[in-house]
This record gives structure tokens, C-alpha cells and sequence, in this order.
């Protein structure tokens, strides 16, 4: 949810995670999936489906100024367009961005930290599988990849120094990394 500060008052809603409905019994697949009654199974369940990363954009950016990204474990990023919204205060979903190099025989990598371009329409993705993604938001397409880690990203900083981003990662294979692009 999105609340107004000063009014407290709920400004949208950001639904990463749509339910589908089970065609037996017209319950979401979350809840047929898990029985309804194993606590285990239910933990697993809300582990696989939360919500990691959130980030606005800066409003200096044109065409995208009032846009919201988030980045789940499913390893899909969203971006919202938080100026229009539907019946009930739920943001337009724009991109719904998909990494394409996964092993189609594992899960996908799951989103840890995320950041805004400071004056572009990117946005920087640490990955649990040590890659770091550079997505340009307006067409939902990954523009670069930083590798170097060799397991999970726990955490990003990134600073931008004239035309340079300089991103700053620290990972469980207990090193940090410093990475340097231009886009």
C-alpha cells in the first residue's frame, strides 16, 4: 500500500502478486496449494511470494516521473504508474519485466535491492545469484548485466558521478564489489 504522509490517507495499491483462482473450488491457488491447514507449507508459500524491493523514481526523470518499481523473490520487476489508478486505488501496471538468461532448470533468481538511475529511465537490480540487472523501465527490457559475485547479493548502493553509475554490492560469498558503468 501507498498512504499519504501528512493525510494518512491510502494514496494505491501495488498488487505484485496477482491470485488466480482455482477452477475447482473458486479459492486463490495460494490457499488450494498449501491444503489451508499446514503452517509449513503456508510459511514456504508466503516466503515464495514476498515482496523484497521497492523504489520511486526521481521526479527529474521526464515521461516517468511519478513511476514505482518493485522487485520480488520471483525475480520479476514491476513498475507502476502511480498518477493512474483503477477502481479500488490500484497503480497501472507498466512493464512487468522477466530476466531471460535463468536455467530454465532452476527457479528463478530472486530480487534482493533495487535503485532508480538518477536522471535516467533505469533501474539497478541485485539478484540472489550474484548478477546485478540494468533495466530501461520504458520497454521492460534488460540493457546490462554486472557479475563478479558468487552467491547472493544482501545489498546495494549505488552513486552516480557525472555520467557514471558507480554500484556498490556486498553478497554472501562474503566480499564486497564495486562496479562501474556507463549507460
Amino acid at each position: 500500500y501507498v498512504v499519504h504522509i501528512s493525510g494518512k490517507k491510502l494514496v494505491a495499491t501495488l498488487p505484485h502478486y496477482e491470485e488466480q483462482p482455482n477452477n475447482n473450488t473458486g479459492a486463490s491457488n495460494a490457499t488450494a496449494a498449501t491444503g489451508g491447514d499446514d503452517d509449513m507449507e503456508e510459511e514456504e508459500e508466503g516466503e515464495a511470494r514476498s515482496i523484497e524491493a521497492v523504489g520511486f523514481c526521481p521526479p527529474n526523470i521526464p515521461g516517468v516521473a511519478h513511476w514505482c518499481a518493485t522487485g520480488g523473490v520471483d525475480g520479476i520487476l514491476k513498475i507502476w504508474n502511480m498518477n493512474v489508478t483503477s477502481g479500488g486505488g490500484t497503480a497501472q501496471l507498466r512493464q512487468r519485466c522477466f530476466r531471460d538468461d535463468s536455467d530454465p532448470e532452476r527457479p528463478p533468481a530472486g530480487i534482493t535491492r533495487l535503485s532508480w538511475h538518477a536522471s535516467l529511465p533505469l533501474v539497478i537490480c541485485a539478484y540472489t545469484d550474484g548478477i546485478v540487472g540494468v533495466w530501461d523501465v520504458r520497454v521492460g527490457k534488460m540493457v546490462g548485466t554486472l557479475s563478479g559475485h558468487a552467491d547472493m547479493i544482501n545489498d546495494m548502493s549505488t552513486v552516480f558521478v557525472e555520467s557514471t553509475a558507480v554500484v556498490c554490492t556486498g553478497s554472501d560469498d562474503k566480499t564486497v564489489k564495486m562496479f562501474e558503468f556507463q549507460p
